[in-house]
């Protein structure tokens, strides 16, 4: 769509439509993620990943793009960077998925285990 008719408008929808989907999901999917965490665990590393860890995902980024403008990369280049990138963030997250799956507490043996009963 942009490649065809470039403008101000669509881009303004696109990026109205990138920030809704980023707020709703992706800040919803990244406090989720502090949910099996104990209150003391949660107060100590939550600071640490939102300050330094965001920070340094933003300079690997800048890093990235800097390095391949530096070598004239294309647009597929880029395309298949973030592809390999992907595939590297989901293997991580399945090994740790595997590694700390031991860890977690067994689930409950359904609803009426969680909720009081009512006389």
């Amino acid at each position: 769509m942009m490649l065809r008719s470039p403008s101000f408008e669509a881009m303004r929808w696109l990026k109205i439509a990138d920030n809704s989907i980023d707020y709703s999901l992706g800040n919803t999917t990244k406090q989720a993620l502090w949910l099996p965490t104990s209150r003391q665990a949660k107060y100590k590393a939550k600071q640490a990943v939102d300050s330094f860890c965001v920070r340094a995902g933003d300079v690997l980024q800048a890093g990235i793009v800097y390095t391949a403008e530096r070598v004239a990369l294309s647009i597929p280049g880029f395309a298949g960077v973030n592809v390999v990138l992907a595939a590297a963030w989901l293997a991580v997250a399945a090994a740790l998925n595997l590694r700390l799956r031991p860890h977690a507490p067994p689930p409950a043996a359904g609803a009426a285990a969680r909720e009081p009963a009512v006389s």
